[in-house]
């Protein structure tokens, strides 16, 4: 029931987040001082605000939100659910905007924080550090005060409103982390307040990262005295930049500038500047793709994300004007045959087969016309993900060949070694899109006798299939290592996520020592996770599939941004913090026949 339940808010998650990962040219840009202990690297990065543009106060703020909200309480409900929590209500720490492009070019956030914590700087709190592996400490940001109206009136934020939340959300049962942490040992052992500005977190060994991640990161700082009511929009009372002023359901949603903010401008030509710079941000509610373009390309919202090349292109031809944009990845799909039954798919040898049999090169260069790497899994080629990607050329001969797959001699040369030499018939459950790439795949699989039916679901049908572990052989999977790769869902049998049901003594191996040394030393894991990648690749246990592009686009009068679409697991327009609107180029571009 509890892994039901979890499959349900996952697939809500999928569904809204556009965690897209980025990578952009680059341009050299001066690293800022780092606010935390760890020590951190410069790299470069593109920019597209110039030393000589000078922010602006005011202007308005335009962009289509990924849904209509279903919470305005992080304390009580999952915060997901309510993407703009986090535009009000802000956790301890977040990436931060000083090592994305702006600054040193750590990260051009457009993927999470992927773990690592050397990205990470002060929110409410103005650092953190593990003194030991149990005791994680926050000190928190003094100044910082909830907005001038009542209960709060302006009162200051301190430890005791710190330890109410995270004690609230790790034990409402419907709370943040209670569905995805039910084991004991992940959840805290106490939570207690040091003084006024100083909080500690006493965690069980190698529990740290969940408390560095979660309790850190994604515990959304509400107004102890105003709940359970701020389930209420209208009551929403938070220390964040913006504030709700106006919400109309399944309409738009409307917030303005908190004129008593405490925080600045950490870099860049308004290094020092208070925050934020745009007066209004609008999200009106549009869920038709063609009339959320149309909307961009006449300039009525700023910023667009997760364009097909299709649609790019189209962008291109139709906007009057030249508008800024980064090349990023969006999510796909890959065949994932279950392993815990008595199927074809418990022999490696027949998954690799299956691998070898489909032509993932053709499938890039003619199914995406050459807008898809080949290579897409575990991890995108991108920014953000280097540490942890490994280029095709550089893997071992064998997982090449897997990857790259058409080589249907080889492929009936492993199945001739197993059970099923004359192949075998599968089903596969998939959703209405995605019969014209799986009819390709069964192509290639009819090749080696693989019969593969196509079984396609509406996609409320599908969601009760996947949330249920319902499907009978093979499912059209998300790809998700990319997004949150030290939780290794998919290699985990135990995991919400699992398609295959796959686990090997290697992968478990860094799956535990992730836990032992997330936010002690990130790059011992990062390392043992990169050196694993072969390993993941060679077990096939999914159909390794290209990795689609997608685009990130935006106007010209939206300054100083460069395509983020996060500064966190899910922080979606935490951007708009640091943003501001050139009002007369927008009027110029505009008015300009």
């Amino acid at each position: 029931m509890k892994k039901s339940i979890i499959w349900t808010l996952f697939v809500v998650l999928i569904s809204i987040v556009l965690l897209l990962v980025s990578c952009g040219p680059e341009k050299t840009s001066t690293a800022p001082a780092s606010t935390s202990s760890i020590k951190t690297t410069t790299s470069s990065q593109t920019s597209t605000t110039s030393s000589v543009d000078k922010p602006k106060y005011g202007g308005t703020f335009t962009a289509v939100p990924f849904n209509n909200p279903a919470t305005w309480c992080a304390a009580s409900q999952w915060e997901i659910l309510g993407w703009q929590i986090s535009l009000q209500n802000e956790a301890l720490i977040v990436v931060d905007w000083a090592k994305g492009p702006a600054g040193s070019g750590e990260t051009d956030m457009t993927a999470s924080h992927l773990g690592q914590t050397k990205l990470f700087g002060g929110w409410l709190a103005d650092s953190w550090e593990m003194e030991n592996p149990t005791t994680l400490v926050f000190h928190l940001r003094k100044g910082a005060k909830y907005w001038a109206k009542a209960p709060a009136n302006g009162r200051e934020f301190n430890a005791d409103d710190a330890v109410w939340n995270l004690k609230t959300q790790w034990e409402n049962p419907t709370g943040n982390f209670a569905m995805f942490f039910p084991a004991k040992e992940d959840r805290p052992v106490s939570i207690t307040a040091r003084d006024k500005y100083t909080v500690e977190i006493k965690c069980n060994p190698g529990k740290q990262g969940i408390q560095i991640l979660e309790s850190g990161a994604r515990a959304y700082m509400m107004l102890p005295e105003l709940y359970p009511n701020q389930k209420d929009w209208k009551n929403s009372l938070g220390t964040g930049a913006y504030m709700i002023s106006d919400f109309v359901s399944d309409v738009s949603l409307t917030f303005t500038r908190n004129p008593n903010y405490y925080g600045v401008n950490p870099v860049g030509p308004g290094k020092g500047d208070q925050l934020p710079y745009i007066q209004t941000l609008k999200f009106p509610i549009i869920t038709d793709l063609s009339t959320q373009q149309a909307a961009f390309r006449t300039g009525k919202i700023d910023v667009l994300n997760g364009l097909s090349p299709e649609e790019f292109k189209e962008m291109k031809a139709n906007t009057r004007w030249t508008f800024e944009y980064n090349q990023t990845y969006g999510f796909y799909n890959q065949p994932t045959g279950r392993e815990d039954k008595d199927l074809p798919f418990n022999d490696i040898k027949v998954r690799q087969a299956m691998n070898l049999a489909v032509d993932k090169i053709d499938i890039a260069e003619n199914y995406y016309e050459g807008m898809a790497d080949v290579l897409g899994y575990p991890y995108y080629n991108s920014r953000p993900l280097k540490d942890l990607y490994t280029p095709l050329e550089e893997l071992p001969e064998f997982c090449q060949e897997l990857v790259k797959g058409g080589n249907v001699e080889k492929a009936k040369q492993l199945l001739a070694e197993t059970a099923y030499p004359n192949g075998f018939k599968t089903v596969i459950a998939c959703g209405n899109n995605d019969v014209d790439i799986l009819s390709i795949i069964r192509e290639d699989l009819l090749e080696v006798g693989i019969d593969m039916e196509i079984k396609v679901y509406e996609s409320g049908a599908l969601m009760s299939v996947e949330r249920g572990f319902g499907w009978q052989e093979m499912l059209y999977k998300n790809a998700k290592q990319s997004f949150m790769p030290y939780y290794m869902f998919e290699m985990r049998p135990e995991s919400a996520d699992t398609a295959a049901f796959w686990d090997s003594p290697e992968t478990r191996k860094v799956y535990n020592d992730i836990q032992t040394y997330l936010g002690l030393d990130d790059a011992k894991w990062s390392a043992e996770l990169k050196e694993v990648t072969p390993l993941i690749i060679e077990s096939s246990f999914a159909i390794w599939m290209p990795a689609p592009f997608k685009f990130n686009v935006w106007h010209p009068w939206l300054k100083n941004y460069w395509g983020a679409t996060t500064q966190g697991n899910f922080v979606p327009f935490h951007h708009t913090y640091f943003n501001w609107i050139d009002e007369n180029l927008k009027e110029s571009t505009l008015g300009h026949k």
